[in-house]
């Protein structure tokens, strides 16, 4: 596993987790392109067969069980597949993409090296161990589709290594993994849009990173600022990462109005500004699919509308917040970041017995888990009240961006390398103040 603080001066293996123990995922099956290409190893007993194309593993008896020629094995702890040839793999079906997101779906992932599969409480944790290198050729066009320049594929490619290596957040350090395949961390369907596009990328772009002040840059970055970025601060902890500003996805040059400012929030999401990078104007909301990762919907990222009636709300913030709502009267956000996303957000309602009580909700991503059951877009907002009388029927969300704004703006990078800057010129803008570093060969 990667050490925090420690830069690498040679290319490292990494452990992700394609299935979890918060999934509750009971079966997997594992499907081998040829099952003599793997060593197995069935907790302390090693040994190799090539009798069968696939394995069904269920979690049964508070073990793993599963059948190999006609002989069952139960209460096994951990199965390892280590490969015998490079261009091995396993194909595991079914696993979650978009996890804990509005997104959210099941499909197979085809992945390379070393797989476990082990039990953890009473569901599985599935790891795939991996060099680096090759797990950043999958990376970019998880996260955007095979058909962007390459100027974006390459720019993807170091903020993902670098977010990687700078190994701030470990998220998932108790489970013995680095990252988890998924959008909390990065998004990775291992070789399932693997192109030569993507393998030029990681391999032009080899042990290099965005470095400030001799450390790797915590990279972070989201699917659409909206036109005007968000700073880590706002978002995250409270100290300021200085390459990550609140600045316009724009040329230079181009100026916004401050977002911190009610009226020229609600005036900014309400607006279409063309000169931004991310705009509908620079990439057509009908032409984005093209580019977009696989497992992205198809829809409206820049700007867009989303209704919730009063019931679902209710319901959303009972089981989110755990109160007791019966009714929003009324929602407004008292205080906005720079991109005009929510970091305090006032909800007044009623309970069952109709007594009237307030409640705060802070920061972005706390937002957009309240204001819809499905996690929305942005918390970069409008919200409007339809209906006669106290009580509203719904709401209406006028929003911008997708994402929580930060860092590299997978779509107003594209735009930028579709009007031809470079991978250099594209993290120059997003990562003011960086350098462009190789630490390793």
């Amino acid at each position: 596993m990667l050490k925090p603080g420690v830069i690498p001066s040679t290319e490292p293996s990494i452990r992700v987790g394609i299935v979890l123990p918060k999934d509750r995922q009971k079966k997997i099956t594992a499907f081998f392109s040829n099952m003599c290409d793997f060593e197995m190893a069935v907790d302390a007993l090693t040994f190799s067969t090539c009798e069968v194309p696939s394995i069904l593993f269920k979690v049964e008896n508070n073990g793993i069980s599963f059948s190999i020629d006609g002989k069952a094995y139960e209460k096994v702890h951990k199965v390892v597949f280590r490969p015998v040839k490079k261009t091995a793999h396993i194909t595991l079906d079914p696993v979650i993409s978009g996890r804990e997101f509005h997104w959210r779906k099941y499909i197979s992932v085809r992945v390379p090296d070393k797989v476990e599969i082990s039990l953890r409480g009473n569901a599985l944790l599935v790891v795939n161990e991996l060099p680096l290198e090759t797990y950043l050729t999958c990376v970019a066009t998880s996260e955007m589709g095979a058909a962007c320049p390459s100027a974006l594929i390459e720019a993807q490619t170091v903020v993902a290594r670098s977010w990687m290596l700078a190994n701030v957040e470990q998220k998932h350090v108790d489970l013995g993994i680095d990252v988890c395949n998924d959008d909390c961390c990065q998004r990775y369907q291992g070789l399932n849009n693997l192109t030569e596009n993507s393998k030029k990328g990681a391999e032009s772009t080899r042990g290099k990173v965005i470095t400030y002040n001799g450390e790797i840059c915590d990279a972070r970055y989201s699917k659409s600022c909206g036109g005007k970025m968000e700073t880590f601060e706002n978002l995250w902890e409270d100290t300021p990462l200085p390459y990550m500003q609140n600045k316009p996805d724009m040329p230079e040059g181009h100026t916004v109005p401050d977002l911190t400012v009610e009226e020229n929030a609600k005036k900014w999401i309400m607006s279409t500004p063309k000169a931004a990078f991310c705009s509908s104007h620079t990439v057509p909301e009908n032409k984005l699919k093209k580019y977009i990762g696989a497992c992205d919907e198809e829809g409206e990222y820049f700007r867009w509308t989303v209704e919730i009636s009063n019931g679902d709300l209710s319901a959303n913030l009972r089981d989110k917040l755990g109160l007791e709502v019966k009714d929003v009267l009324d929602m407004q956000i008292r205080k906005r970041g720079g991109s005009a996303r929510s970091l305090e957000l006032l909800i007044r309602y009623l309970d069952f017995e109709d007594k009237e009580h307030e409640t705060l909700v802070y920061k972005d991503y706390d937002a957009r888990r309240v204001l819809h059951p499905k996690f929305l877009y942005s918390s970069a907002v409008t919200i409007d009240k339809i209906g006669s009388g106290t009580i509203p029927k719904r709401f209406v969300y006028h929003g911008a961006g997708w994402g929580h704004g930060a860092g590299m703006c997978q779509i107003g990078a594209l735009g930028m390398s579709l009007k031809g800057y470079t991978t250099e010129a594209i993290l120059a803008h997003y990562y003011p103040g960086s350098k462009y570093t190789k630490i390793y060969k």
